[in-house]
């Protein structure tokens, strides 16, 4: 088949434009594969990349409803077009997030709004009608039309609000890479880098959106724990200015590094003892699961809030009940100050991921794929 795949960023840092990435290199294998992009950080061999226009950055909304025009003329004539987009032309859809009208009415955070609050909010500003309309197109139902989320978590999300049938939405989890063979000398060099003695347990964050992916209780956390804490390294782009000042406060800012924004965070896994993250909304992020496969133990918040839980047992990971609580946090993190009980965590994780490959992501979709082109072409 001849696959127009959808994505405004082709790039292999962040979550769902890894994804795209991953599995555009497969469908490769047996397909030939156009990907319409607006930045990319890389040539894929086997892949034919072309460039979509960018006039608008701002709004945001705006360059999103330009995107999908764009694409929806470039791409006729193709067997099937591939979105990781919202847009309004497409055949197979994969869906990385949950709904927009879900997080209008904060159910994404858990902070459910005022409906009068929503309704003025949406009368006085315009990206909520043009982004909820977008939704809407996207989420509309057709012959050949199919769906993939990422995780049960994003489809039971849609489906809330919109009619999918289950024939129609498929669930195509994240894969993982296997380790580099040179994990325990990357250990100690990275160690020394960033100061850190051999005996000491690190924690390691991994996020590009703090307050959504839980850095305050976090923080909160270690504050309860003081010097009998692990060492935390926080790794993102967002904001720390808030951050830092709340961990000057609490008297742990000692015992935090800031690496910011980061091209090799395989580096920070080899160095790290333990992944924590406990996020108010995540439906399917790859940093615990790579993690684990690098041997961390993780502690991480339970399938209520995100995807990456979906794929593991309670003795596989600690799995937070309510990732708001500082409390539940500390007695977590105290758990996993324990030599022996790290070691169980990290190593029943490592053998729990090995099986959560690439492939088997890409299969899902492949499927999807021919069953949209059958139906589109059925007498």
């Amino acid at each position: 088949m001849r696959i127009a795949l959808l994505v405004r960023r082709f790039i292999t840092t962040g979550g769902a434009e890894r994804y795209a990435v991953e599995v555009a290199r497969r469908l490769a294998r047996a397909h030939q594969v156009h990907v319409f992009a607006q930045q990319w950080d890389h040539e894929s061999t086997g892949l034919t990349l072309h460039r979509v226009s960018r006039p608008f950055r701002k709004p945001a909304y705006a360059d999103r409803w330009w995107f999908s025009r764009q694409t929806a003329r470039l791409t006729r004539g193709f067997d099937v077009v591939y979105s990781h987009e919202k847009v309004t032309r497409f055949d197979v859809m994969n869906v990385h997030c949950g709904t927009f009208i879900g997080g209008l009415r904060g159910v994404e955070r858990g902070e459910p709004r005022n409906p009068a609050a929503i309704w003025l909010k949406t009368l006085t500003d315009p990206s909520i009608g043009a982004n909820w309309l977008l939704e809407r197109i996207h989420y509309t139902t057709a012959p050949g039309r199919f769906w993939v989320a990422d995780s049960d978590l994003v489809k039971r999300e849609v489906q809330r609000y919109y009619p999918i049938p289950d024939d129609r939405f498929l669930v195509a989890h994240s894969g993982v890479d296997d380790p580099a063979p040179n994990l325990a000398e990357r250990r100690l060099e990275w160690r020394r880098k960033l100061g850190f003695r051999d005996a000491d347990v690190v924690a390691l964050f991994v996020a590009s959106e703090f307050r959504r992916k839980g850095l305050g209780p976090l923080l909160e956390a270690l504050g309860r724990l003081r010097d009998r804490g692990p060492r935390l390294v926080i790794v993102g782009g967002d904001d720390r200015a808030p951050y830092a000042a709340r961990a000057g406060e609490l008297g742990v800012a000692d015992r935090i590094t800031w690496a910011g924004r980061v091209n090799n965070v395989t580096d920070y896994y080899a160095l790290s003892d333990v992944l924590v993250l406990p996020t108010l909304s995540d439906p399917s992020p790859l940093a615990p699961l790579e993690a684990m496969a690098h041997g961390c133990a993780a502690l991480i918040s339970s399938a209520r809030y995100t995807g990456a839980a979906e794929l593991v047992q309670p003795d596989e990971a600690i799995l937070l009940e309510d990732p708001r609580n500082p409390a539940e946090i500390a007695a977590a993190l105290t758990r996993l100050l324990d030599t022996a009980t790290r070691k169980t965590y990290a190593e029943k994780g490592r053998q729990r991921v090995r099986g959560l490959s690439w492939e088997r992501t890409a299969a899902v979709v492949s499927a999807a794929l021919e069953k949209s082109w059958t139906e589109r072409h059925r007498p």
